[in-house]
């Protein structure tokens, strides 16, 4: 009897096709400061990861399929999420919204995702845009939930448990974790409507 190993990296898993689809913010993710090389020339940048549930397109546990986008958490006028933003409020920010925006109000809220396809062959979110007026997208499938990096360094660790290990792995590589001890923040499971009215 023969034991047969396969090289496994060319594996299909369902993925959501290039096209303009109907998606939900479904989670909002703090990733803390985190360390950015551009050419050799080293910064750190608060970054956030946005979560998209795409209902049209289900995986074989017949949940929809998901896709995510990382955005340096700014407003500024020439910022990726500002530019997204805008796009998916279909209108511009305010002076007042630029100082101080709560990013938290995008979770549940419905939109329209550009899909392309990324220079690894996988989907990419190349822009994020208002739904049409009367529009609509089928209820809410998957559980909404926001990471807070402040949260977690209070020692609540149970949104941070729910994450997935890569993405739990990337906070724990932000600015705000390099240098403090995991038993100062808590236990860790490592091993283990049609309007934006915001």
């Amino acid at each position: 009897m023969s034991i047969i190993a396969k090289d496994k990296s060319g594996t299909d898993y369902p993925q959501v096709p290039t096209g303009v689809h109907k998606a939900r913010c479904v989670r909002v993710i703090d990733l803390g400061t985190q360390r950015q090389d551009y050419q050799g020339d080293i910064s750190w940048k608060r970054q956030v990861l946005l979560i998209w549930e795409v209902p049209e397109y289900m995986n074989e546990n017949k949940e929809p399929l998901t896709l995510s986008k990382f955005y340096n958490l700014s407003l500024h006028e020439k910022s990726n999420l500002a530019k997204d933003l805008t796009s998916w409020r279909g209108k511009a920010f305010t002076q007042t919204e630029r100082d101080g925006f709560d990013i938290t109000k995008l979770l549940s809220q419905p939109c329209m995702l550009n899909v392309i396809e990324g220079s690894n062959g996988r989907p990419k979110i190349s822009n994020v845009m208002k739904m049409k007026e009367g529009d609509s997208i089928i209820d809410q499938c998957g559980n909404s939930l926001i990471f807070n990096i402040d949260e977690y360094q209070k020692g609540k660790t149970e949104v941070f448990n729910q994450l997935s290990e890569g993405i739990r792995n990337i906070i724990l590589k932000s600015q705000e974790l390099q240098h403090q001890d995991i038993n100062d923040i808590g236990t860790s499971d490592m091993n283990s409507d049609d309007q934006v009215p915001f």
